[in-house]
């Protein structure tokens, strides 16, 4: 990620900045998780490295980063482009290290215990997949723009759709309350998971 083949530039020289007054995401963090990134995925596919080590950076890690605020920073849908293919990257190199470690068998029984939670949430009826916020007016999800998502991904998984780990990772849904909405953290939490399993299954 941040060293490449020679004769080209580090992904982080190609990151497009903000203006000097213009808020972006601090540099600093992006280039440091981007740099644990580099260092898993460096390491020899057939070794114990990077990859291997206790605290190395891992995929879901990439999906949950949050940076700060800075002025004259990264721009954020460049830095987000730049973060799903480094998700993608080590998403691969984990699946790998599995299949290295287990063997192909586990890595089955993996994806349908996956499966298989995702399944038992998006076969209940619509707007009773996730819970309600635990406060009767506190902001939650819309319930109904999460279930089209839950109708698609259910669609997706059953071959008879398409749906692509970014459009996930991208979710944004309008808020509701009381009986019209979903408990944030909960749906949050699910499609996290289905993120894992799209990938998974590349």
């Amino acid at each position: 990620m941040t060293s490449e083949r020679a004769g080209t530039r580090p992904v982080t020289d190609r990151i497009r900045r903000c203006g000097e007054v213009e808020r972006g995401y601090d540099v600093a963090e992006v280039d440091e998780l981007l740099a644990a990134v580099d260092a898993v995925l460096q390491d020899p596919p057939d070794g114990t490295g990077a990859g291997e080590r206790a605290g190395a950076v891992v995929s879901a890690q990439v999906r949950a980063a949050v940076f700060s605020g800075a002025r004259g920073g990264y721009r954020p849908e460049a830095v987000d482009e730049v973060l799903d293919a480094a998700e993608d990257a080590l998403a691969a190199a984990e699946r790998e290290r599995f299949l290295r470690a287990r063997g192909p068998e586990a890595w089955q029984e993996h994806l349908d215990g996956l499966g298989t939670l995702l399944r038992n949430r998006l076969d209940r009826p619509r707007t009773q997949r996730f819970r309600r916020p635990s406060r009767s007016r506190a902001p939650g999800y819309s319930a109904a723009h999460v279930d089209v998502l839950c109708e698609r991904l259910g669609a997706r998984l059953d071959g008879t759709g398409a749906l692509a780990p970014a459009e996930l990772r991208r979710a944004v849904f309008p808020p509701a309350q009381g009986e019209r909405s979903y408990e944030e953290q909960q749906v949050d939490a699910f499609l996290d998971r289905a993120v894992e399993l799209l990938l998974a299954l590349r």
